[in-house]
């Protein structure tokens, strides 16, 4: 038997009166005796089950999320005291966070209850890795012999710069979502965008006065290592990475790129899943209620698609129905049951999925008449000019089958319109579940490219300002979008062979957002520590060798507390946030452990004194004398390269107008995209792993010819021509004192 419960629209939120229904039925079947299977199912039981679901995510998570900051920090830093003050920090943080998303969401607009989940999350790994990089940076200061106050200066000058450029990342990146048409997306960006924002002002200010207030004995007991020995025997592992990286680097920067083409095919041929109930526990009772309502009426009649039909002539009155209208309306429910899909159709003509006798109105008695008019009565607007026509389809409502079966329904609604005069001029509308699905499908499309530009235009601009280079903001973006792709695919590839589902839409999206800021706070880290060496007067190879050195320990340990953070989430009972966590937990030991040791480096090492290179004021490393002695390029040329890239702007935008307009391209473009993307995940593997073994074994040939090859005197006649002298005064990067040089280029030209 099926009970249906309509709920009152100006009412409170339905999902409040479910537990409500749910104690009434248990007391009945209590005071009778019987114990029916009874089940509450329905979109308000399904918010209210996986809201229920979400606070106890909660109260599961968060104990051990911070008990792996706790065991990770205490551990790196070999104290018992020194994880007491990220974990107090961001504790203190999380609080003032969630009072003011109470704020936000009492006053202005509502708040997705995933907000209670993802909030202490992000706010947990980023804030501990703000706090590592302060506390290790004061460390590393006080083992070079500074005292405790100029070691904490020193501290929040260097370390506090990357971490506010980090934090503007973040805040950037989230704070994108609030331009999103979906609402969860919104609620998301603005709590976290708020939480990661005071997250950061903590840790600058609540950090540096617990340092300078307790000093070294939050190291206790093993202290800050003022007396201990330096390593001189061995290398660190970080030592021999960097001077590996700066060795092999193209054959580094090569192999990336063999992963990342199969990995990036992988995630634009994948498909996504909109399927909402999915994401739903079998355990849970809206669940069970609805796998029993599948079974027995079928999966489409939980939630119906209703076309809404507004005449401009009266349907039905108290003792009269419009027969020739009724005829309309009756054309439009046969036609709507005829679509592939559609199994069932309720409508005024067909109260109750059969078609009643309304032809004979007249011929009808009093009471039959009445009692015609009161079947029709739940079809029919309180104005008695709008009828609603319910489709049941043959599928789950969110599932892609049902999307393409409204397709199909909208589609049929032009057409009636098209031969029906009153339907020509009624207002038909087509709603419902599915239909919300499809709509949020086509919109999140959209945002996803809108989305995307803004937050990597917004993060560009912010890195170009902070760090004094236009190369490096974009290998950033670019190093980041590496790893995103190569979690997206390892996500795909294991949700499909050992969780059995497909990637929910919303999560590439998240994931993009979420590394985009998360996962820069690393990168930020190296290369502010890389710069800092080089304007000190370090060559390129020199800073990125120390700079790793001296980071990546630290790097690896936040991305394990981040990693950790997020990775708890798999903990989760919804297979969204398992999907999301897992995704987040791949790409962040990636990057911490391999892009920001390896790629990152070998990148750097490859562009030299392009990696500082802005213009003007916007320069943060000083132009050296060498540098000068690239010649200017010539106004002429500046301007026939300026000509020419407006010329090749303005093909594309062109290109991309004709595109969204015109349907033939956009079939035969797709058509050839799709057959280019299978044909190189049928190939792809096979040629990458043929060209990556090629790159590297020629890669490797010349450099050892290159070191077994004596040098040779140049017999043939030269021409050398002497530049002037300069002296220059150059900052020695080990003993901090300015040294005299006199530097002198010399150009040998062969004849």
């Amino acid at each position: 038997m099926l009970v249906i419960l309509d709920f009152k629209s100006s009412g409170t939120d339905p999902r409040n009166s479910i537990q409500q229904v749910r104690g009434d039925i248990g007391a009945t079947k209590q005071s009778t005796g019987l114990s029916p299977g009874v089940y509450v199912t329905g979109a308000p039981a399904f918010n209210y089950d996986i809201e229920s679901e979400t606070v106890a995510d909660v109260e599961r998570i968060d104990p051990i999320t911070i008990l792996l900051i706790i065991i990770i920090i205490g551990l790196f830093f070999s104290s018992l005291t020194a994880p007491l003050v990220p974990v107090s920090a961001i504790g203190l943080s999380v609080g003032i966070s969630f009072g003011l998303v109470y704020l936000i969401g009492s006053l202005f607009t509502g708040i997705h209850f995933l907000v209670l989940t993802l909030l202490p999350v992000a706010m947990f790994g980023a804030g501990s890795d703000y706090c590592i990089f302060l506390v290790s940076r004061y460390a590393e200061e006080r083992r070079n012999g500074r005292e405790k106050e100029e070691a904490v200066e020193h501290a929040v000058t260097w370390a506090g710069e990357s971490i506010a450029t980090s934090g503007a990342t973040v805040v950037i990146a989230f704070g994108s979502l609030a331009i999103a048409s979906f609402g969860m997306l919104r609620s998301i960006g603005i709590a976290v965008m708020l939480g990661i924002s005071i997250a950061l002002l903590v840790s600058l200010t609540l950090v540096p006065a617990a340092l300078s207030l307790f000093g070294d004995r939050l190291f206790w007991p093993r202290g800050v290592g003022l007396n201990r020995r330096k390593r001189t025997v061995s290398e660190s592992y970080y030592q021999r990475a960097a001077k590996f990286t700066i060795r092999h680097s193209k054959l580094i920067i090569l192999v990336a790129l063999a992963i990342s083409l199969p990995a990036t095919s992988t995630i634009l041929t994948s498909h996504t899943s909109h399927d909402f109930i999915s994401q739903i526990p079998s355990q849970l009772d809206s669940k069970a209620g609805y796998d029993v309502l599948s079974r027995g009426f079928g999966p489409g009649t939980i939630t119906p698609t209703y076309t809404i039909v507004e005449t401009p002539a009266l349907l039905v009155t108290d003792n009269w129905i419009n027969v020739t209208a009724l005829h309309a309306l009756s054309y439009a429910e046969n036609s709507t049951l005829k679509i592939s899909g559609v199994i069932k159709i309720y409508g005024i003509t067909h109260p109750a999925g059969e078609a009643i006798p309304y032809s004979s109105f007249d011929q009808l008695s009093r009471a039959e008449q009445q009692a015609m008019i009161q079947t029709m009565k739940p079809f029919v607007g309180a104005d008695g000019k709008s009828g609603m026509v319910w489709a049941v389809l043959a599928t789950e409502p969110y599932s892609d089958v049902a999307i393409q079966t409204l397709g199909r329904i909208r589609e049929n609604v032009r057409s009636m319109q098209a031969q029906n005069s009153l339907l020509r001029s009624s207002t038909m509308m087509v709603g419902g579940a599915t239909a919300s699905v499809a709509d949020l499908v086509s919109a999140s499309g959209q945002d996803y490219v809108n989305l995307t530009s803004l937050v990597l235009m917004g993060v560009f601009i912010a890195l170009l300002l902070a760090l004094g280079s236009v190369f490096t903001p974009l290998r950033l973006i670019f190093t980041i979008l590496l790893s995103v792709s190569w979690a997206m695919a390892g996500v795909l590839i294991f949700s499909e062979t050992f969780m059995g589902s497909e990637l929910i839409w919303i999560l590439p999206i998240m994931l993009l957002v979420i590394m985009v800021g998360l996962g820069l706070d690393y990168d930020i880290f190296l290369v502010t520590r890389i710069r800092e060496y080089v304007v000190s007067g370090a060559r390129e190879e020199d800073a990125i060798e120390r700079a790793v050195e001296h980071t990546g320990g630290i790097i690896t340990a936040s991305g394990l507390v981040t990693a950790g953070a997020f990775g708890t989430m798999t903990l989760s009972r919804i297979p969204m946030l398992q999907q999301l966590g897992l995704g987040i937990f791949i790409v962040v030991l990636l990057d911490a452990s391999l892009i920001r040791i390896y790629l990152v480096p070998a990148i750097m090492t490859q562009m030299k004194r392009l990696n500082w290179w802005a213009p003007g004021r916007l320069r943060r490393v000083p132009v050296r004398p060498e540098d000068r002695l690239i010649p200017g390029i010539p106004l002429k040329t500046k301007l026939a390269i300026s000509l020419e890239t407006l010329v090749l702007l303005a093909l594309v935008g062109a290109g991309y107008l004709d595109y969204t307009t015109n349907l033939w391209v956009q079939s035969h473009l797709n058509q050839l995209t799709q057959t280019a993307l299978e044909t190189i995940n049928a190939f792809g593997a096979l040629i990458l792993l043929s060209v990556s073994f090629l790159a590297a074994f020629f890669l490797l040939l010349d450099e050892l010819v290159a070191s077994n090859t004596p040098a040779r005197p140049v017999s043939s006649p030269s021409t050398t021509v002497e530049g002037p002298s300069s002296k220059a005064q150059v900052s020695n990067p080990t003993t901090g004192q300015n040294e005299s040089h006199t530097s002198r280029y010399v150009i040998t030209k062969d004849s």
